[in-house]
């Protein structure tokens, strides 16, 4: 899955510290660490919260690429 490697280079391009985008979402810092890592995946909810944020869509936050995008 993409979204460890997604979630992490929009935080960063986006200046937002795990602890600042955890209290956006109301989770806490440690929760961060552990989707960037790869150990834990966010329920739905908080992965739709997560693409509003930062302005992209769920299948990019999961997928890696644009919703228009076709498959190959």
């Amino acid at each position: 899955m993409m979204f460890e490697k997604n979630l992490k280079k929009l935080r960063k391009e986006n200046n937002l510290t795990q602890g600042a985008l955890a209290d956006r979402l109301g989770v806490s810092r440690q929760a961060i660490c552990m989707w960037e890592q790869g150990e834990r995946t966010p329920k739905l909810g908080l992965i739709m919260e997560i693409a509003r944020i930062f302005k992209v869509s769920i299948d990019y936050m999961i997928k890696g690429r644009l919703a228009d995008e076709k498959n190959n």
